[in-house]
């Protein structure tokens, strides 16, 4: 069991992203290239995490109390059905412990229990989803998290639609209305 924890372990430090990725972000706009599944670039984060690309599409992962939540988006940002999408994270936390955990559906997106204890340096989510393996990196989750970065929405849509919470002002990816600073 040691030695598959540790096996684990360098997989998750050492494991290269290969996939190279190219989308567009507006209609009639040249596309542009990455260099790897799971860069981070210029991108909002509808849900208040960390926005890495995947493929065609992107994928968001928010950290709260004890969970991990997970965002499938287009290359708008805007939340996708998740109609028999799979998934797991493997999760390594600052002690260098690992733990993969199952991905379940929780309306708009997908949400995992991360191990009672954990502080997350790093997660690798992998999803099954329209036909396509995606998997993305999401690295320093622990600075982020001191950081005080998606650990908390400040913003909802008054019309309380699910998945609108947000660290920053906008707009409701789901009604189109301004989100509204919660008390």
């Amino acid at each position: 069991m040691k030695i598959l924890q540790v096996l684990a372990a360098a997989l998750l430090l050492a494991a290269p992203l290969t996939v190279a990725a190219q989308h567009s972000h507006k209609p009639g706009t040249a596309a542009h290239g990455h260099k790897a599944a799971g860069e981070t670039h210029a991108h909002k984060s509808p849900h208040g995490g960390t926005v890495r690309t995947a493929g065609k599409y992107h994928i968001e992962l928010v950290q709260q109390a004890g969970q991990v939540h997970v965002y499938l988006l287009d290359a708008k940002e805007n939340a996708l059905p998740l109609d028999r999408t799979t998934g797991t994270a493997m999760l390594l936390s600052t002690t260098g412990r690992t733990a993969s955990v199952k991905l379940t559906p929780a309306g708009d997106h997908l949400v995992a229990a991360v191990p009672a204890g954990t502080t997350l340096r790093t997660a690798i989510v992998s999803l099954k989803a329209n036909g396509s393996s995606l998997s993305a990196r999401f690295e320093k989750l622990d600075a982020a998290a001191k950081a005080g970065k998606a650990l908390s929405a400040a913003y909802a849509c008054p019309m309380n639609c699910e998945g609108s919470a947000s660290t920053q002002p906008g707009s409701c990816p789901k009604c189109g209305m301004a989100l509204v600073k919660k008390s």
